[in-house]
């Protein structure tokens, strides 16, 4: 599933490229359901998930979830991995995500 991340975010998609309906339905049902406020962050409905760059993490490309009214909201792939690998996975889960999902994220925060 990483690797598809990777592939999908870096290599497959334009910024501002919506997933084919293969791609979304993985992510869908194998990521963004497992968010932890997947509810909030579908909303109304999904219109379709687009790949762009993320305003703040300027060197981090990233998933958006595009509602049925317009609006789009980015979700993070790791808060959907960590939920997702600790229901599958509880008694490997901790030490497996200190060793694969370190967050690196304050390295690309752009600083105000």
């Amino acid at each position: 599933l990483l690797a598809l991340l990777t592939m999908l975010c870096y290599s497959r998609y334009g910024n501002g490229g919506f997933l084919s309906p293969n791609d979304e339905k993985v992510v869908v049902e194998k990521l963004l359901s497992y968010h932890p406020r997947a509810e909030e962050k579908i909303g109304c409905g999904i219109d379709g998930i687009m790949v762009d760059r993320h305003h703040e993490f300027r060197f981090s490309r990233c998933l958006f979830v595009v509602r049925t009214n317009g609006d789009w909201e980015d979700f993070s792939y790791r808060k959907c991995l960590q939920a997702y690998i600790k229901e599958k996975y509880p008694s490997y889960a901790d030490r497996f995500l200190q060793k694969h999902l370190v967050n690196r994220s304050e390295l690309f925060r752009v600083r105000k």
